[in-house]
């Protein structure tokens, strides 16, 4: 098999533990309740420190009645909860959870798991090893 192949099949299985990795992931966070769409709701959600129903509808490009049903769904299923407004009563904030925040960075938990088990596998030598070989790349 010549390098190219090798490299290849190596970097096809990284990124097959990586997947394994998000799939446990996806069971410890119980997403599989949630549809890839409403995950990227959740992440939009995230970009804001305070945003309202009304606010996240022209973002979305969706209805303020569409947001509102979406907000339920996702304070039953403990992603976000509402706050009212210090100076106006009648504005309520949407925030994340922490099961919110844990959805929204799910690339990133994936990512750090993959490098949590590389670091379990590797001594400190491999590891700097790779942190060159990737620096190489990245350039």
């Amino acid at each position: 098999m010549d390098n190219e192949n090798k490299l290849y099949e190596t970097y096809s299985g990284l990124m097959k533990i990586k997947g394994q990795c998000g799939c446990k992931l996806i069971d410890e966070l119980n997403m599989s309740e949630l549809t890839l769409r409403q995950i990227e709701y959740i992440k939009r959600i995230g970009k804001y420190e305070y945003i309202t129903i009304s606010r996240l509808a022209e973002i979305l490009k969706l209805s303020k009645p569409s947001i509102t049903e979406m907000v339920k769904k996702f304070i039953k299923l403990d992603c976000v909860y509402k706050r009212q407004c210090k100076e106006d009563g009648r504005v309520q904030y949407i925030f994340l959870t922490e099961r919110g925040k844990s959805i929204a960075s799910f690339e990133d938990l994936k990512t750090k798991s993959l490098v949590d088990k590389m670091i379990k596998s590797l001594d400190e030598n491999e590891i700097n090893v790779l942190i060159n070989i990737l620096l190489k790349i990245k350039e």
